[in-house]
This record gives C-alpha cells, sequence and structure tokens, in this order.
C-alpha cells in the first residue's frame, strides 16, 4: 500500500464545495490540491494549485491530469467511471473505480451495505408504477437510483 505523505499532490474529479472543504484541509496538512471538473473558477478550483476545467470525457486531459499528481480521489459520486478508469491508469485512485461504481447508484450502494451487515434504512426496487403499491407498508421517499 502507498503512503501519501504531506508534500504530495492530491488530484480531485469534481470542484463543488465538498471538494473545497477537502482542499482547504488538505492544504492545512501540508498537501497541494490539483481539481479537474468542467467548471471553471469553482469553489474547489478557488482554493487548490492548479485548477484544471475540461470535459470529464476529455480521457486525455484526465491522463495528464493524473499523471501531474501523488494520488487522485473524487469529490461527489456522478464522476463518470471512464473517468475514473482513465485516471487509476496514471496514478493511485482512492476510493477504488469498483467503489465509484457501487455509489453511483442508491440501490446498488444500499444493497451493498445491506449485504455486508450495515443498518440501512428499509428500501424497495421501484420499477414501474405497480411496484409502488405492492409489498410496501408505511410512509417511504421515492428517489432516482441514479444522478
Amino acid at each position: 500500500m502507498k503512503t501519501v505523505l504531506p508534500g504530495s499532490t492530491i488530484g480531485v474529479l469534481g470542484s463543488g464545495q465538498l471538494g473545497r472543504m477537502f482542499a482547504i484541509s488538505a492544504r492545512r496538512m501540508g498537501y497541494r490540491v490539483h481539481t479537474y471538473s468542467p467548471d471553471h473558477d469553482s469553489p474547489t478550483g478557488q482554493i487548490a494549485d492548479v485548477e484544471i476545467d475540461a470535459p470529464y470525457e476529455d480521457l486525455d486531459r484526465v491522463r495528464a491530469f493524473a499523471s501531474a499528481v501523488d494520488v487522485v480521489t473524487f469529490e461527489f459520486e456522478n464522476v463518470p467511471a471512464a473517468t475514473a478508469e482513465a485516471a487509476a491508469e496514471c496514478a493511485l485512485v482512492r476510493p477504488a473505480g469498483n467503489v465509484l461504481h457501487t455509489t453511483q447508484h442508491r440501490l446498488r450502494e444500499k444493497t451493498f451495505l445491506r449485504d455486508h451487515g450495515f443498518p440501512v434504512t428499509p428500501f424497495k426496487a421501484i420499477r414501474e408504477p405497480a411496484d409502488l403499491a405492492a409489498g410496501w407498508d408505511g410512509p417511504g421517499i421515492l428517489k432516482t437510483a441514479e444522478f
């Protein structure tokens, strides 16, 4: 396992408020921070040492970004899996891409947690309107599984 010590550069895929808080903490601990997202002058970019604003689908730019850092992470779960995979060709990515795949879909995420013994609120997959009433007792919140 690679240890990423202060003085290293952390690359962040995504650039929102969570990334901003992450960048502030990382910089206080002595890390440099680069951020990559399609947004310019982003909350994370305002704190980062380097801000790259390019599409997540530009995998050559993603690889160049990852080549310039010691480790890559993401600040939200909707970074495309292909983007994380391209970054992993050039740098350590944590959490790993399979974790991103799980967290990008609420049903996969809740099922994974339940199946591994973590407490989760009751949930049910709703694939068609009839599923709403079938076998559900009590109030609930209907959410999309992705995005």
